[in-house]
């Protein structure tokens, strides 16, 4: 998987995610960079693999395996499982 076969994946799970009614308490959308909770990588690891910068971080196998299993995900699972990285994302 690539970096950005990667941020396409993120971006169209915000839509999903936008389209379910699912923001942060304060009303603002779903931040992506939420995502690095649900993925179980650091905070600076996941921008550095979205930034598409000189600093890209290549995506590890194990991360594209992870993104393969929650694209199998039915919808309302994955949107559990987006609110409850939200909500430890925001702690």
């Amino acid at each position: 998987m690539t970096n950005d076969e990667f941020k396409t994946q993120i971006e169209a799970w915000l839509v999903v995610i936008e389209t379910a009614g699912i923001r942060q308490p304060n009303g603002r959308p779903f931040p992506q960079q939420a995502f690095h909770v649900f993925f179980g990588v650091g905070l600076s690891t996941f921008k550095k693999m979205v930034s598409g910068q000189s600093s890209i971080r290549e995506i590890q196998p194990y991360t594209a395996r992870a993104v393969e299993l929650a694209r199998l995900l039915p919808e309302q699972a994955f949107l559990d499982q987006a609110k409850k990285a939200l909500d430890e994302y925001i702690q």
